[in-house]
């Protein structure tokens, strides 16, 4: 048994894993609070939070000032709020708090356009729920860390990647592979974003599911095919499709106006950021498994494979009925 297969044996299983704690088939969506002063110390709101496996998750916004009446409109995917924030002149919005953020895996974008038409964007996330305005500690560029950690917790981009990883050979394939699936989500991200190109999101995350079905059938195939033999020609192949869906994500919240090129790079070297990770996590169980020279019996190396190529198939199904649906 190779080292390359101990290694993707241990990453396929954690993958799993991670796969059971999210129980989500479909993509995180992040929430947007959009905030804008209307003078005298009154801000336009509206909040939009997804809706995650069936149902919202009751997230509400807190700040230091007094909220008017919502008023909301639900759709099949979220579920968008309408608000006044007015504050009193002598004690200016200090602070806004999303309440419950702590209990989910989504992050909230935060837009604010200020008294002369500044706009700053901001990222809430579980760890930091609360965000000081006005704080003086520079913060990491919000599309960047979005971008971070939509790809960390794709769960079936990870999954992708990894399978992906398992059928390659070679150091010089491995480089070939992240560039060429790099090169093409990048081309449709930014399609997509600019909206040259129009894709329903649903037919996406249901294609991405089958691409991770094709790459577990073709490592668990005995003669292998172009996959195996051309596997940067897959991922780039592959890569296109993937883009449309780091893309739907991204139309969640929009680009900032103005900002809209400099956004994009920083939410797409996020997602290279999160893959190279992904990838450096696997290059260094790689060195402590040639290390440690451990032997994991044969039969077993393909189970974790069958069990991604199993979860896929479901996701594939599922998705597909919603599409019907």
């Amino acid at each position: 048994m190779s080292t390359i297969k101990c290694l993707f044996f241990t990453l396929l299983f954690l993958g799993l894993s991670l796969a059971n704690q999210l129980s989500m088939a479909h993509e995180i969506r992040p929430a947007l609070l959009k905030l804008t002063a209307m003078g005298n110390g009154q801000w336009q709101a509206t909040f939009k939070q997804p809706q995650v496996d069936g149902r919202f998750l009751n997230l509400g916004v807190r700040t230091n000032c007094s909220h008017s009446e919502k008023s909301a409109v639900v759709s099949e995917s979220a579920l968008k709020e309408s608000f006044v924030i007015s504050c009193n002149p002598d004690e200016p919005l200090a602070f806004v708090e999303i309440p419950g953020i702590d209990r989910t895996l989504i992050d909230a974008m935060v837009t604010i356009t200020g008294p002369e038409r500044e706009i700053s964007n901001h990222l809430i996330s579980a760890s930091r729920p609360t965000l000081l305005l006005g704080s003086s500690v520079p913060a990491v560029p919000a599309y960047l860390m979005l971008g971070v950690e939509h790809l960390l917790f794709g769960i079936d981009h990870v999954l992708f990647v990894l399978v992906l990883l398992y059928l390659v050979q070679g150091f010089t394939n491995l480089i070939k592979v992240v560039t060429s699936f790099t090169l093409a989500h990048s081309i449709t991200l930014g399609l997509a974003a600019f909206d040259v190109i129009r894709v329903a999101q649903t037919p996406i995350e249901a294609l991405i599911a089958l691409s991770i079905v094709l790459l577990a059938r073709e490592g668990l195939n005995a003669q292998k095919g172009l996959i195996s033999r051309k596997p940067w020609l897959v991922a780039f192949a592959f890569g296109l499709l993937h883009g449309l869906g780091f893309a739907g994500a991204l139309a969640a919240i929009g680009l900032p106006e103005g900002n809209m090129v400099p956004a994009l790079f920083l939410f797409n070297v996020g997602i290279e950021l999160g893959q190279l990770a992904i990838v450096a996590a696997a290059v260094m169980l790689l060195w402590v498994i040639g290390r440690s020279q451990l032997k994991v019996h044969p039969a077993l190396i393909q189970l974790p494979v069958y069990c991604v190529g199993g979860l896929a198939t479901y996701w594939f199904i599922e998705r597909g009925i919603g599409i019907a649906a």
